[in-house]
């Protein structure tokens, strides 16, 4: 019996996931917009699937939900980052609109 196309569908996907993950990682901003809908349409393939290619499917799926999982820290710490340099310009904005006062003046 020939390998389904679901599969390598699986391992595309899983790369690119891991790909946005290493991307964000070195501080890039991603788009995933288009994620959720391919998450879902490979989750639901796999259902309709073969017996046979089923076990070999959910594998496929285990790591695709770690590296989903991967992402979705690397996401939650670059958020993180961004709000710390966000609150920090605007601080440093706030100190250059009110120069301290020298004394004597």
């Amino acid at each position: 019996m020939s390998e389904s196309p679901i599969l390598p569908a699986l391992d595309l996907l899983s790369g690119t996931v891991s790909a946005a993950q290493a991307a964000v990682e070195a501080g890039h901003l991603v788009d995933i917009a288009s994620l959720d809908g391919a998450v879902a349409d490979l989750c639901a393939a796999v259902v309709a699937l073969p017996q046979p290619h089923q076990a070999k499917a959910a594998r496929k799926l285990a790591r695709l939900a770690d590296d989903l999982a991967a992402l979705a820290a690397a996401l939650a710490t670059q958020r993180e980052l961004m709000e710390r340099a966000s609150k920090a310009a605007a601080r440093q904005r706030a100190i250059e609109a009110y120069p301290a006062e020298t004394s004597g003046s």
